[in-house]
């Protein structure tokens, strides 16, 4: 993602990604702190799964690999998103990771480079099971 494509409020994408801090709540749910019972930290957690909504008209899936520094993208309309444009979407989320793994305090088991470095998008882009229609197709 190009510098110059990303100027918001005269600060650029990575100064903006510099200065972002987690809240609170953010990082106590990834050390298992929530208002109700039953729920667990990501201490032990290989696995994550996570629906993202990409532009306010389309959800996928994240499957977060932590000891791998990857993630898998599941989406049931694969044609209908250009991958240029699903990097714009994506990247910040690769950008933001590390630093909530980081300021939760908890995950110091993974190599440095998954707390302290973007992740990349080694992952794959894969197909969801939709009904015949096509019309019942979401991450829910």
């Amino acid at each position: 993602m190009s510098e110059e494509a990303t100027i918001v409020g005269g600060r650029s994408f990575t100064q903006l990604i510099n200065e972002f801090e987690w809240d609170e709540d953010m990082i106590n749910y990834v050390r298992g702190i929530r208002p109700y019972s039953g729920v667990m930290d990501w201490i032990g957690a290989k696995r994550l799964l996570a629906v993202m909504n990409i532009n306010k008209t389309h959800f996928v899936t994240l499957e977060i690999l932590l000891h791998e520094g990857r993630m898998n993208v599941y989406d049931c309309l694969l044609m209908g998103m250009e991958h240029a444009n699903f990097s714009t979407f994506i990247q910040p989320v690769f950008e933001l990771l590390p630093k909530l793994l980081k300021q939760s305090g908890i995950i110091k088991h993974l190599p440095n480079k998954f707390l302290n470095e973007p992740w990349e998008f080694k992952g794959r882009l894969e197909p969801m099971v939709t009904n015949d229609s096509k019309a019942a197709c979401t991450s829910y």
